[in-house]
């Protein structure tokens, strides 16, 4: 029997499935199971037949979903970033608000970590992420409390003290002191600092509380995987 394993991050089951079974191939030739939670999915694909027809069709799936795939094999995106770190020889500083300390409490759990994690931040309040970094409070006051340019100071400022490869900096509505809620649901704003530049982007979410961080954690995750690739 033929198989693969794809992990997936972005897309629900249902969409997945979906675009499955819109896919021009010969479903009797192949079997597929999905589990989705916080919209990293296992997509595990088996040959129900022909191994070479086998190949053809994982090939349509594979291409029909690349954007989303960031392994070949069941693990998880903080392993996964943990191994992609390692293997490009890359350090990492993080300030975590928006996270609470969830991208550095996985990645130290693998061995060799605290070679490449080069300092960690957990700053939940917006007095102290002003006090701490310096930061401008007039900005937080026009902008109701946290936002992208709030993100992109604490990266420059962290770059300035910090030799590191990568900076990331996540702080969202959730920090205490902050004014700033879209329709009572969370905000994250994430400054994703490389050698190519800054990136910022933002995640926005109705979830509860525990199940947002999680969420911001897993997009961070998955756009530096893409990022290092």
């Amino acid at each position: 029997m033929t198989s693969q394993t794809l992990k997936l991050y972005g897309l629900k089951a249902e969409e997945i499935e979906k675009r499955i079974a819109n896919l021009d191939f010969d479903k009797n030739s192949v079997k597929t199971y999905v589990k989705e939670k916080y919209l990293d999915a296992f997509l595990y694909v088996e040959s129900k037949g022909n191994d070479d027809l086998f190949k053809i069709n994982l090939a349509k799936i594979v291409r029909e979903f690349q954007e989303y795939i960031y392994a070949d094999r069941d693990v998880s995106l903080y392993e996964r970033l943990f191994e992609v770190l390692k293997l490009r020889n890359k350090t990492v500083s993080i300030m975590e608000q928006a996270t609470g300390g969830i991208l550095t409490n996985n990645l130290m759990a693998f061995e060799g970590a605290e070679k490449l994690v080069k300092v960690s931040y957990i700053i939940p309040s917006i007095k102290g992420m002003i006090d701490h970094f310096d930061l401008n409070p007039f900005k937080l006051t026009v902008n109701h409390g946290v936002c992208s340019e709030i993100a992109f100071d604490i990266a420059s400022n962290i770059r300035s003290k910090i030799l590191s490869d990568l900076y990331i900096v996540c702080v969202s509505t959730l920090a205490e002191g902050n004014e700033l809620y879209y329709n009572n649901g969370s905000v994250a704003y994430v400054a994703l600092g490389s050698s190519g530049g800054v990136k910022l982007f933002k995640v926005e979410s109705d979830l509860k509380k525990r199940d947002f961080m999680n969420q911001v954690a897993k997009t961070i995750c998955f756009k530096l995987i893409n990022i290092l690739k």
